[in-house]
């Protein structure tokens, strides 16, 4: 029965879509959440329902969950889909359609998030998007779709909060300056195991230019030059998410 409604909700919406002139925002009762992939019983929806439309009006942003059995019915990818949809629906409230959205398609296991571009943007920074983020993807990955839709409300609770405080959700200094002292200690501590190996295995001769080194001689003008390269190499993350802008709104995408 939920689901029933939810699609003919989407249909009715994105008809309308074609016939509205203006911005029609989102109003106080409006559906915030359109599980139309079934993947909630009546009471999860219900209650989460509930949850992003008091988090919407206290924070004047709307948070909207949308899950669809393939995105390919709504855009050409899944980040795609969520644009069209959060544009073409007229989600958002105010003026400038305020409004996070998240979506998941269940035939290939992806998501998006949709920010809004204006107010809504600048509470989401992108320290916060990367929560929002790693909030829900453990969850979904373990098929548990009740909690990370839970957690995924619940932080962006958290995110709108510090940003009404006056404080954005930022990367804390610690995070940033910690991990830029020890790359520069183990860079530093790799170039002196370098020069000391190389150092080792010269021996000055009589001549100030000439250096004998274990493979024969070698001479120089003034002095030797030692280079070296590392490479570091990044384990690919199952998410693999990538950034997009356009079409009023920015966010991201990838897969659970």
């Amino acid at each position: 029965m939920k689901k029933r409604i939810c699609t003919f909700l989407l249909a009715l919406l994105a008809a309308l879509a074609l016939t509205v002139p203006a911005w029609a925002e989102t109003q106080p009762g409006d559906i915030m959440v359109y599980d139309t992939a079934n993947l909630l019983t009546d009471d999860q929806w219900r209650e989460l329902d509930t949850l992003a439309g008091e988090i919407t009006w206290q924070y004047n942003c709307a948070v909207y969950v949308v899950t669809v059995d393939d995105y390919e019915t709504y855009g050409s990818d899944v980040y795609d889909a969520a644009q069209a949809i959060y544009n073409g629906e007229a989600f958002g409230i105010g003026t400038e359609g305020d409004g996070v959205l998240l979506l998941l398609s269940m035939w290939d296991r992806s998501y998006a998030l949709y920010i809004r571009d204006g107010y809504a943007r600048s509470m989401v920074t992108d320290y916060a998007k990367a929560e929002l983020e790693n909030s829900f993807l453990g969850h979904f990955g373990d098929d548990d779709w009740y909690g990370g839709f839970s957690a995924y409300l619940t932080t962006c609770a958290d995110i709108f909060q510090q940003a009404a405080d006056g404080h954005p959700m930022t990367k804390p200094l610690g995070k940033v300056i910690l991990p830029a002292i020890l790359i520069g200690v183990g860079v530093a501590l790799v170039v002196c195991l370098i020069l000391k190996g190389k150092m080792k295995s010269v021996r000055k001769g009589a001549e100030a230019d000439v250096y004998v080194t274990a493979e024969g001689l070698e001479l120089t003008e003034r002095s030797d030059i030692y280079t070296h390269t590392t490479e570091t190499r990044r384990k690919k993350s199952k998410n693999d998410s990538h950034s997009e802008s356009g079409g009023g709104g920015s966010g991201s995408s990838g897969h659970f």
